[in-house]
């Protein structure tokens, strides 16, 4: 009898956690070589992408902590919970990597008082359906959930870190 319990117990888990996993996509961070695209591809062909920023107000000014690329023409579409302003042009463009670009080049975004371009990375946006979506560019922020919406279209879901020591 309790074997019959416990295997009942572990159907309905299975059930469960199948039926919750069928909504959610995840983020795929990888290493720049491993990744299909770079910091860089992503920076150089911002032309390609309807770009979202994401800048976190508990400092002044508020910091730049996600850069999310949506790829254009195609029929997938990501959403975000909050507003979140949206590159214009490319003078709106070339400010942004101005005001993140290291003195040896690199592309790294703040949080605090660092800015370690070891901890500016890509990910992918992978939804649930297993397309993708697009990339986003981050600095130690915990991008939590990627959830179905409807119909091609995804919800991001995210927390930013909590501040060390002040800005």
């Amino acid at each position: 009898m309790k074997t019959l319990k416990f295997l009942s117990l572990m159907f309905i888990a299975f059930v469960f956690i199948m039926g919750c996993a069928g909504n959610y996509g995840k983020f795929k961070r990888q290493s720049e070589s491993e990744s299909k695209v770079t910091k860089r591809e992503l920076i150089d062909n911002w032309s390609d992408y309807d770009i979202w920023l994401h800048y976190h107000s508990g400092y002044k000014p508020p910091r730049l902590t996600i850069i999310v690329f949506d790829t254009k023409n195609d029929d997938k579409k990501i959403l975000f919970r909050s507003s979140w302003p949206k590159v214009k042009d490319q003078e709106m463009w070339t400010e942004i990597v101005k005001a993140n670009t290291a003195s040896d080049g690199e592309f790294v975004l703040r949080w605090g008082s660092r800015q370690d371009p070891r901890q500016t990375g890509v990910q992918e946006i992978w939804g649930p359906d297993n397309q993708l979506y697009g990339y986003t560019i981050y600095q130690e922020v915990v991008l939590e959930r990627v959830k179905f919406f409807d119909n091609n279209t995804i919800l991001l879901t995210w927390s930013p870190p909590r501040a060390v020591g002040g800005p």
